[in-house]
């Protein structure tokens, strides 16, 4: 081989050698690039994690605080409640009432229908119609026990309450009991007088 043609060789393999050399340092340089963009985005997103840990722990102290805003609210409110409490005990007041007229009227038809059978007793003897007056009064009575017996249940520990706490030392109780428990006397109070004088009445008539 000539010399030239060997010169000509190793031009060709120089600028080769000068084109690779320069890819080696544009690619070098671009992957520094990428180093760079990468250790930035680890340092964002490093960033971003710890934006969100605080932001969570900021968003559940705020609804912490808004939990404990509606209690106090809600416990500020209690005058809604008193007066909600108030009408339930003058409906429960009312009812008692009403429950007294019934057991009134039913105490006055009763009489009438024992009055009836003292009557009709001493008119026909032990007759069928006598025994049917009878077994009328008898039924009735039964029939009205279960509702007597839970009216007492329903009636009798809420006096007992009433004797339990009149015991306690707190004057702002001691205020307040005894006027619940002078209501409920006075209910039974009524109640006792009227049955009094139904079987006084009875007696004097029979």
């Amino acid at each position: 081989m000539k010399s030239e043609e060997i010169s000509q060789d190793i031009e060709a393999l120089e600028r080769d050698l000068s084109g690779l050399r320069a890819r080696v340092e544009k690619d070098s340089s671009s992957f520094a690039t990428l180093e760079q963009q990468v250790a930035q985005l680890r340092e964002n997103l490093l960033r971003t994690r710890e934006s969100v840990t605080e932001h969570e722990a900021r968003l559940s102290d705020k609804q912490k605080d808004h939990a404990e805003a509606k209690r106090l609210e809600a416990l500020e409110a209690y005058e809604g409640e008193v007066r909600s409490h108030h009408e339930a005990a003058d409906r429960a007041v009312g009812v008692a009432t009403d429950l007294l007229s019934a057991l009134d009227a039913y105490d006055d038809a009763t009489l009438r229908l024992r009055q009836l059978v003292e009557q009709m007793r001493r008119a026909f003897g032990s007759d069928e119609r006598v025994a049917d007056v009878e077994s009328a009064l008898s039924d009735e009575a039964a029939r009205l026990r279960a509702t007597s017996e839970a009216i007492l249940a329903a009636t009798k520990w809420r006096l007992d309450v009433v004797e339990e706490t009149s015991e306690t030392p707190e004057r702002e109780a001691a205020a307040e009991e005894p006027a619940d428990e002078e209501l409920s006397q006075d209910l039974q109070e009524i109640a006792q007088e009227r049955r009094r004088a139904r079987i006084k009445e009875y007696f004097g008539k029979s």
